[in-house]
């Protein structure tokens, strides 16, 4: 069995870690707890969108902190893009699988952070789904 949590935000600030704490409507949905009879999370699904507000290039990344990983914390890229015009217009970033091995202790909390890294582009909006297995 498999079981699904998201959060979303926006990294406004070139390398600033920023936390996703929303899910869309909920504005505050509260800790990200691994639940019951998960041992494992298998797995996240990642979506970017970008402005582009100058003429550069990025990369970004997601971070997975928290008490519930026993591992300590993952950094994990999961886009890169540039514009060759300032006010380009937006560039997104389709979403993708991204299969992961990571232990966690259920009941424990998932934080998730976003950094936008290289040259500040304007903002990344991303949205992060952890996937839980057993």
């Amino acid at each position: 069995m498999k079981l699904y949590r998201t959060r979303e935000g926006e990294a406004t600030a070139v390398d600033t870690k920023t936390q996703l704490t929303t899910a869309g409507s909920e504005t505050a949905p509260g800790p990200l707890l691994v639940p019951a009879g998960s041992t494992k999370i298998v797995g996240v699904i990642v979506a970017a969108m970008q402005n582009m507000a100058v003429a550069t290039g990025y990369s970004a990344f997601i971070r997975l902190e928290g008490p519930a990983l026993q591992e300590g914390p993952e950094s994990i890229a999961v886009c890169a893009g540039g514009n060759a015009v300032a006010t380009g217009g937006n560039n997104a970033t389709a979403a993708v699988f991204i299969p992961l091995e990571i232990p966690v202790t259920v009941a424990n909390e998932v934080l998730i952070y976003a950094e936008m890294c290289g040259t500040d582009v304007g903002q990344v909006n991303f949205g992060v789904t952890i996937v839980f297995g057993g």
